[in-house]
């Protein structure tokens, strides 16, 4: 963990590590929908942010393609959230592992400051792997090999975790209704801290294609 002493915007990310360090045990199961993601900055890796994640919730497009959106304490203001689209999903003794394979992009949403009034959006790729078929009521799955930059944020958001590597497990309950509505939330949310439209992957009202920074997907 950096020793140094960091500005106010900056102190939420430090802290957060801190007070959820206990997340760096083994992954456990989860009880109910959540989950417990870990971020590494690649180029000091005592530099880390554990978050674990209060709610999470689905959208179902069909095997092949879900929409994931976690997130920590109440939609309308919240510390963090990530949207996770899975866009090909791995079979079982089909799909080889590969360590540089992504079949999901990924965006992680980090809101800091007195009012939360300071946002930083992480952007990237990485491995999704659905622990049930997709579909059902719960969504149980792991993601890692994640590499994440920061790709939008305002004046007053400091950048500690640089070029990052996101891993960690979730549980989300299925609600497409409910998912696009908070997907709508979480845009206009962004949009007002930053001051111009920035997507973090499009509910259904405005088609399939999120905004910029989607990364590289490839199998």
């Amino acid at each position: 963990m950096t020793n140094a002493s960091p500005p106010p915007v900056a102190l939420a990310i430090v802290t957060c590590a801190l007070t959820l360090s206990g997340c760096s045990a083994p992954w456990l199961g989860l009880a109910g929908d959540g989950g417990k993601l870990r971020i590494i900055n690649q180029d000091n890796p005592d530099t880390m942010l554990f978050s674990r994640f209060e709610t999470g919730i689905y959208r179902y497009e069909d095997q092949n393609e879900v929409t994931v959106l976690l997130f920590d304490g109440p939609l309308e203001n919240p510390s963090q959230a990530v949207t996770i689209r899975m866009l090909w999903r791995p079979k079982a003794g089909a799909t080889p592992i590969d360590p540089d394979a992504t079949n999901s992009t990924v965006h992680y949403v980090i809101l800091t400051g007195k009012d939360r009034d300071e946002v930083g959006i992480y952007s990237g790729a990485g491995y999704l792997y659905p622990r049930v078929k997709v579909g059902r009521p719960s969504l149980s799955a792991s993601i890692w090999q994640a590499n994440l930059h920061l790709d939008s944020s305002t004046d007053g958001f400091r950048d500690l975790l640089g070029q990052a590597m996101l891993k960690g497990r979730f549980s989300a309950r299925r609600d497409d209704i409910e998912t696009d509505t908070a997907l709508r939330r979480l845009n206009q949310l962004i949009q007002e801290r930053l001051g111009y439209p920035r997507l973090v992957h499009a509910d259904t009202s405005v088609g399939n294609a999120a905004g910029g920074g989607e990364g590289v997907i490839s199998q």
